[in-house]
C-alpha cells in the first residue's frame, strides 16, 4: 500500500520511475540497504541553512516536496469534487430506490 501512495506522490516520466527504484523494497533486507544507504549519503552544512541537506535523500524529499503540487495524491480539489458526486450518486440512487455501490 505504501508503495502505491508513493508512487502517487512522485512525478510521472523517468524522474519519479528513478526514485521508486531507490525508495521502493520488495523485502525487509532491502528496505535496510536502501534506508542504510539513503541516510550514508545525507549531510548537513549549517551554513546552508536549517533543513538544507545534500546527498540523494535530500533530492528526493526536494523531489517529492515539489512534485505535491501536480500530482493527483495531493488534489485536494479532484478528491472533494469526487466524493461530492459519490454522495450525490448516492442521492439519486436512494430516492429512486435503487441499491448498489457507489464509486469514486
Amino acid at each position: 500500500m505504501a508503495s502505491s501512495i508513493l508512487k502517487g506522490a512522485l512525478p510521472k516520466g523517468a524522474q519519479g520511475e528513478q526514485a521508486a527504484k531507490e525508495l521502493i523494497a520488495v523485502n525487509d533486507d532491502e528496505y535496510e540497504r536502501f534506508a542504510i544507504r539513503l541516510a550514508s549519503g545525507l549531510r548537513y552544512d549549517v551554513s546552508r541553512g536549517y533543513g538544507e541537506g545534500e546527498g540523494r535523500l535530500a533530492e528526493l524529499r526536494k523531489l517529492l516536496w515539489a512534485s505535491k503540487w501536480t500530482c493527483a495524491l495531493f488534489d485536494t480539489r479532484r478528491w472533494v469534487k469526487d466524493l461530492e458526486d459519490a454522495y450525490d450518486e448516492a442521492w439519486r440512487k436512494w430516492v429512486a430506490g435503487e441499491g448498489g455501490d457507489i464509486y469514486l
